[in-house]
Formats: structure tokens, C-alpha cells, sequence
């Protein structure tokens, strides 16, 4: 993936002073929010190629700002390797499935620093590829490469949900999932049955949200932190059905195997999930069971233990919320 050159806040910052223009005729001229270019020119937030090509025209810059912003891209050997297999997918050898999986890697990543409508023009084009090429690959390296389709499904579940397609984004989860058990990747089935749970959750719809997510537990084979997630989440879709005892039981039963995950490492499917995440459903749980001082604990502790280009992403906002809500209460 090509990298932003650090000086581009300053540069953008530069530009826009040297015209005369404030933050607010920034957003008249180009209608980006004066929130999201000061991020830009703090360095917090990378923008899209799109997005860098509009300021560019409105500060009369003559390109200068699109060269400092390349678009995610792999190396010429890989892009070579890539366009030989989407004419013949049975030159599918594992360099190229790596490929694909690194320009997949690089999508997610930039998922924390930009939004899903910046983000899907670049990443569509490649999902279709990856899933066209696993419907036709043969040979060894098949499973592989049908496992990073499965995970390009997920993903791509993940932006259609962040645009409100939500029936689209549901049924996007629920093929990854069968896709990634037909390939054993049980922790990447689980995660997208978590998916799946947490739509439930922001639809209101507990039943299904709890549904999901014991299905994402039991999924034989799934790593442990993904079991203890989906096991929390279980006992928070409990308590918002107003089942508070079984939700405590449910939540017990997680909580005894918490301590026991602090060693485990993150999986390939999962940068993201490691043991201080799950202080993030363990303190939303608490909050619905009437414990706030307990789940404002979770909650800032999860927030806390976020790397740094983490914690100002659109997802934090309901963990930010919930936390406001549990001190609130406290």
C-alpha cells in the first residue's frame, strides 16, 4: 500500500492558509466538513485519492496534493502475478494468493482512517476479483485462496453495512461464513456470524442478535477470543430480552476464561481482537445489567488500551457513547 507522505497535513494546511481561506471556506469550496479536514491536516486521518484530487482542484494546486497521496496498491511483481491469474486462474500459485491477501490487508487497515464510501470504489474491484478467481481456481492452493475470498466477503459485508445496506451486508456475512467452514477457517466463520449478531444489536433485534451469536461460540474449531467475544455479546443480547438471570450465567461463564486469554495473539482474521478488546462487549453487557460503574471501567479501559490510529475511528462512537451513559449512571 503506498504510503501518505507525512508532510501532507502540513502541506494541505499550507495551501489552504497561503489562499485565505478558513476551515469554513474550505467547506463551502469543497464540501468536506471542517472536522474532517482539520483531521487531515493533523495527520489523523488519511483521505481518498478522490478526496485529495477535489482539495487539489480547490486550492488551484496543480496536483501537488494527489502526489503526495498514492492509492493502495501492490508491488509491480504482485500486480503482474495478480493480472496473469485473472486470465487463467489456474496460474493461481501461493505468491499470488499472498498478493491478493496483502492488497485485502491493506483495505482493512485504511477502513480506520477512512470512510466506507471512500473506501468502497477501491476495494470493490478487487473482491470481485478475488471471488471470481476462487469460483474458478483448481490445485493446491485453492483453500487458500478460497479462504481470502471468504474473508473479502466479510469485508465487503462490513462497508455495505457502514452505507446502511444492511440486508445486503447480512447475507454477505452469512456466505462468508460457509465459505470459510467449507475451508476450516472456523475463526473467520465465527467472526462473521459475529457480524451478523452485531447488525441484530444495532437493528434492535435481540432474539437474532443472541441467535447469531451463539452460533459464532459453538462454531467448532473458532480461536478462543473469538469464542469469549461471541460469548459475551450472547450475554448481552440476553440482557436487553430482559433474561438478566441468564445473561449473568452466560457472562460468568465468559468471564472465567478472560484471564486465561491475556497470552493469546491476535489471529489473521483479527487484528483488531485481542483480550483488552473484550473490555469493550463485557462493559456494554454490564451497562444493560444495571452495572455501570463496572462497565464505565471496561469501557474506558478499552478505550485506553487502543492504538492510536484506532481511537478517533467512526466504530469507537458507540463504545464512547456507552461509556458517557455508564458514568452518567454512576
Amino acid at each position: 500500500m503506498g504510503q501518505v507522505d507525512p508532510l501532507f497535513g502540513r502541506r494541505l494546511r499550507e495551501l489552504r492558509e497561503a489562499a485565505g481561506l478558513s476551515l469554513r471556506d474550505m467547506y463551502r469550496l469543497s464540501r468536506v466538513s471542517k472536522s474532517l479536514l482539520s483531521e487531515y491536516e493533523n495527520g489523523r486521518r488519511r483521505p481518498s485519492a478522490e478526496r485529495v484530487e477535489l482539495l487539489d482542484e480547490c486550492l488551484d494546486a496543480g496536483g501537488a496534493l494527489a502526489g503526495m497521496v498514492p492509492e493502495p496498491a501492490p508491488s509491480a511483481a504482485d500486480a503482474d502475478r495478480i493480472e496473469r491469474a485473472a486470465a487463467s486462474p489456474r496460474l493461481v500459485d501461493r505468491q499470488t494468493v499472498e498478493a491478493l491477501a496483502g492488497v485485502l490487508a491493506s483495505h482493512r487497515r485504511l477502513d480506520d482512517t477512512m470512510t466506507a464510501g471512500e473506501l468502497w470504489p477501491i476495494a470493490a474491484p478487487s473482491h470481485d476479483l478475488v471471488v471470481g478467481l476462487a469460483h474458478d481456481v483448481r490445485g493446491r492452493h485453492a483453500d487458500a485462496l478460497r479462504t481470502v475470498a471468504a474473508e473479502s466477503l466479510q469485508f465487503l459485508g462490513w462497508l455495505h453495512s457502514q452505507l446502511g445496506h444492511y440486508a445486503r451486508a447480512d447475507r454477505l456475512w452469512s456466505e462468508s461464513a460457509t465459505r470459510a467452514e467449507s475451508v476450516d477457517a472456523a475463526s473467520l466463520a465465527s467472526q462473521s456470524r459475529r457480524f451478523r449478531g452485531s447488525l441484530a444489536w444495532e437493528r434492535k433485534r435481540p432474539a437474532t442478535m443472541v441467535q447469531h451469536y451463539q452460533h459464532a461460540a459453538a462454531t467448532p474449531g473458532a480461536g478462543r477470543l473469538h469464542q469469549i467475544d461471541a460469548t459475551i455479546r450472547t450475554a448481552h443480547g440476553l440482557a436487553l430480552m430482559g433474561e438478566h438471570r441468564d445473561a449473568v450465567a452466560v457472562l460468568h461463564q465468559a468471564q472465567d476464561t478472560i484471564t486465561a486469554a491475556d497470552d493469546t495473539s491476535p489471529d489473521e482474521f483479527a487484528y483488531w481482537l485481542t483480550p483488552t478488546w473484550l473490555r469493550f462487549p463485557l462493559g456494554l453487557a454490564l451497562l444493560e445489567l444495571g452495572q455501570p460503574a463496572e462497565a464505565a471501567q471496561n469501557l474506558s479501559a478499552g478505550l485506553a488500551g487502543l492504538p492510536d490510529d484506532q481511537r478517533e475511528t467512526n466504530w469507537t462512537t458507540q463504545y464512547k457513547r456507552a461509556l458517557a451513559d455508564a458514568q452518567g449512571a454512576t
